[in-house]
């Protein structure tokens, strides 16, 4: 409609108010690009007086776009011809539908206010440091780096085609080398200064709402300091904290790692769905760091630094730190940095003791290695993936790269990454690579796990979460080279896929596909012999003669039957017996024929499910006796002695430790013991204790919300907790198990049920709570099935100690 016609017509309407607008807008559009045209014709654009951040008005909410012409918003292979705008082809959406116009604009929000895809309760804050003012400090210096302010850009540009957001909804802060060495490109108020990012973090804070989801976003150097906190670190302490800009000017300061952990408790506490990624690392005394790929400064600042705190008063933040840690000292996580996360979702670049790594992935630009492969698979996967589901892939794919960098992640895991919404998912080992040309794939579990050469898994399509649904199975596989904790599994047979030969073809098995555990190697079944009296007991309604071989075709019907195998009584090694007594209750007994402490109810075997439960007691015990047994036997496995376990008191303060006989301790009811982990070795290990109970069941205690603790090489951690008898007990033995492995392992694949519970998994019942598959088995030295070359090698980084805890009234 002509813009004449409109204006000389008496029928008005909001519809003609509204298209007056929009060809008014219209064409203001068309005259200024005129207008930018010939200016460039006469301009040097790029030291065009228009372009200089200073002169940005300080509430510009455009995004840059038409009339920004700095040089770092270009892309280095521009193919554009020149054009204004967004035109990388990196930052566009796969799966793009706005016809590739311009940009968010405020005038859209105007004439579209409901427009679908925008997302009104979405924040973001993006922090990106490339440049670091030069400076010398008190046992270093923080390198320049290449690729964080482009990690912070192609986010942005992620979260706006995603999510349709508003300029407002993103705050970013980001710091670029320019020409000129003592500058950064951007005006200061845009600067990731300390005084800026404690500012920004209250402002989104402050604007969202109850459920609103804020996403951080930091890519930068992690540093390390000397503690201004001496009350609770001492002052030989060490604080943790993310490295401004300009962290070598004389007022400069960190953000440091107590101030970090009050700025996310105040959005918890707010109730905001927070998710938090940090593309840095914070390990020290490295020689390596002067490699500007390594995203770590490797060394400890001691610089005098100012006391106070623009995020809380010293007291406050002391507090909040003693609040969240009361239950473990020094148990942090994300290379020290954060307490463990209550309340909201952490993925971590890297282990304490290794590299966040930046490099070049795709043409000529460098990133960092987390946020390129989290981008990269959100884009693929969309934004309803799950966070462990996520977190498998890009794991596996950002340690393949690199062997010195793991990622990690911790705090509130079942959930979408994206909105907070809960997933029901079980927790599996995963596919951590393919390896096409020998038809087969690595699994993230070993002989740490007890895997045994001969084991199977079934191998499922990437974020399948129902392991019923046979369409989504895509392999079968057995293990045959076996390291401490992981595998390679040779294929089988593959399934729904027509194929020759069972070969693997690229794309068919994604990295990150979930591996589900079948059974063990032949050597690890437990023999169990059914032993009935003569003559057999008559039970009304039982055909008794025929229970044996109603259980041997039960036993068929149910997961995990692997772990067991019925036997005659001449066998050798019978592991249990299953006995019927007068009154028709089936008792299960232990090698030397009498009955398992703690076993307390029999089954009767009227009971229409007699023989179902009856095998899965069976395979529970199997299970939990695998875990008791299991430990590194290798005569020269060089960690065996190198992990201590002590048991003691809190008295004043200090540590006392308890009187024991051969780490057996006899305890009271009501007490509250100390764990006392020594790493006695020479390298950093990724501690996990378990509690086998005795109601049979196993829990990993410790740590809790992630899968491992590191421990460097002759340091301690320590765990608390309190001894409770079940009622009706007068005496409780539990062992606490404590493995310790070189590669990160997940044991709480290993965690057992109470027995008779339910094991999620097995049957046709929902998962509804924590791991039910487990992967251990005993390590048989003696098997001739035994590859020595391998094994050997997987007990070089592996060991295991236990404590025997006597709990009486």
């Amino acid at each position: 409609m002509n813009l004449t016609t409109l204006l000389s017509s008496n029928n008005w309407s909001i519809f003609s108010v509204r298209a007056v607008l929009t060809t008014v807008i219209h064409q203001l559009r068309l005259l200024v690009t005129s207008e930018e045209n010939l200016g460039i014709t006469t301009t040097n654009i790029l030291h065009s007086e228009k372009s200089k951040a200073s002169d940005r008005p300080k509430n510009r909410t455009d995004g840059g776009r038409r009339g920004s012409s700095r040089v770092s918003d270009r892309p280095e292979n521009r193919t554009d011809g020149g054009r204004r705008g967004s035109s990388r082809v990196s930052d566009r959406p796969e799966n793009r539908t706005d016809g590739g116009r311009r940009g968010n604009t405020d005038d859209d929000s105007i004439l579209f206010p409901e427009t679908p895809n925008q997302t009104p309760n979405f924040h973001a804050l993006l922090i990106g440091i490339d440049f670091y003012f030069p400076h010398e400090l008190e046992g270093g210096s923080y390198k320049n780096l290449r690729g964080c302010v482009r990690d912070i850009n192609h986010v942005e540009t992620y979260l706006k085609n995603t999510f349709n957001l508003t300029s407002d909804q993103i705050i970013k802060l980001t710091a670029t080398a320019s020409d000129n060495p003592k500058q950064p490109k951007e005006s200061p108020e845009f600067l990731p200064t300390y005084e800026n990012i404690v500012a920004k973090f209250k402002e989104v804070t402050a604007k969202a709402k109850p459920q609103d989801q804020v996403y951080i976003h930091y890519s930068g150097h992690g540093g390390q300091a000397k503690t201004i906190f001496t009350d609770i670190k001492g002052i030989s302490g060490i604080d943790q904290g993310l490295v401004p800009t300009d962290i070598g000017q004389p007022n400069s300061r960190y953000l440091r790692d107590l101030e970090f952990a009050q700025l996310l408790e105040e959005m918890v506490n707010k109730k905001l769905v927070v998710t938090l990624v940090l593309d840095s690392c914070h390990s020290g005394g490295t020689t390596r760091c002067g490699e500007d790929k390594i995203r770590a400064g490797g060394f400890i600042d001691m610089t005098p630094r100012r006391t106070n705190s623009l995020v809380a008063p010293i007291q406050e933040l002391t507090k909040n730190w003693q609040n969240l840690t009361a239950n473990s000292r020094n148990l942090t996580v994300a290379n020290g940095l954060l307490p463990q996360p209550k309340g909201y979702t952490l993925i971590a670049a890297c282990r304490d003791n290794e590299f966040a790594y930046e490099d070049v992935f795709e043409g000529t630009e460098r990133n960092g290695a987390l946020t390129y492969f989290l981008l990269k698979n959100l884009r693929k996967f969309g934004t309803e993936i799950a966070v462990e589901e996520l977190f498998n892939r890009i794991s596996n794919f950002v340690h393949n790269r690199f062997e010195r960098q793991t990622p990690m992640l911790i705090g509130q895991t079942k959930q979408t990454f994206f909105g907070g919404q809960s997933v029901v998912s079980r927790p599996t080992p995963t596919v951590m690579d393919v390896d096409i040309t020998k038809n087969r794939v690595k699994i993230q579990a070993g002989q740490a796990n007890g895997i045994k050469k001969g084991a199977e898994f079934d191998i499922f399509r990437f974020t399948t979460r129902d392991f019923q649904d046979s369409k989504n199975l895509i392999a079968t596989v057995k293990v045959v080279e076996l390291g401490a904790s992981d595998c390679w599994a040779e294929v089988t047979e593959l399934h729904n896929i027509r194929t020759i030969n069972n070969n693997l073809s690229e794309g068919m098995i994604e990295i990150g596909s979930p591996a589900i555990y079948l059974g063990p190697g032949v050597k690890q079944i437990r023999k169990v012999c059914v032993l009935f009296p003569d003559p057999l007991p008559q039970i009304p309604g039982v055909n008794v003669a025929l229970l044996p071989n109603i259980l041997a075709a039960k036993k068929e019907q149910i997961e995990g039957h692997r772990w067991i195998e019925f036997c005659s009584e001449t066998e050798i090694d019978v592991d249990y017996f299953v006995s019927l007594n007068a009154a028709g209750e089936y008792w299960v007994l232990d090698a030397l024929k009498q009955p398992i402490k703690n076993i307390i109810f029999p089954i009767k075997a009227d009971d229409p499910e007699a023989s179902e439960k009856l095998i899965n007691r069976l395979i529970h015990l199997a299970k939990y006796q695998t875990i008791w047994d299991l430990d590194n036997e290798e005569y020269l496995a060089p960690l065996n002695g190198k992990l201590k376990l002590e048991l003691g008191t809190s008295v004043k303060r200090e540590f006392v430790p308890l009187e024991t006989d051969n780490n057996i301790y006899e305890l009271e009811e009501g007490e509250r013991v100390v764990l006392r982990i020594h790493n006695l070795s020479n390298q950093t290990l990724n501690i996990t204790a378990l509690i086998l109970q005795a109601d049979l069941s196993i829990v990993k205690f410790y740590p809790k919300a992630v899968p491992y603790e590191v421990l460097e090489p002759g340091k301690y951690k320590e765990t608390r907790f309190d001894l409770e008898l079940p009622k009706n007990h007068q005496e409780w033995v539990d062992i606490v198990k404590v493995f310790a492995t070189v590669d990160g392992t997940n044991f709480e694949l290993l965690e057992l049920p109470v027995l008779d519970q339910s094991r999620r998994g097995f049957g046709n019942q929902q998962p509804t709570n924590k791991l039910e598959e487990l992967l251990a088995a005993v390590v048989d030295e003696d098997s001739p099935q035994r590859n020595i070359k391998v094994v050997t090698d997987a007990s070089e980084e592996w060991t295991t100690e236990k404590v025997v805890l006597v709990v009486k009234k």
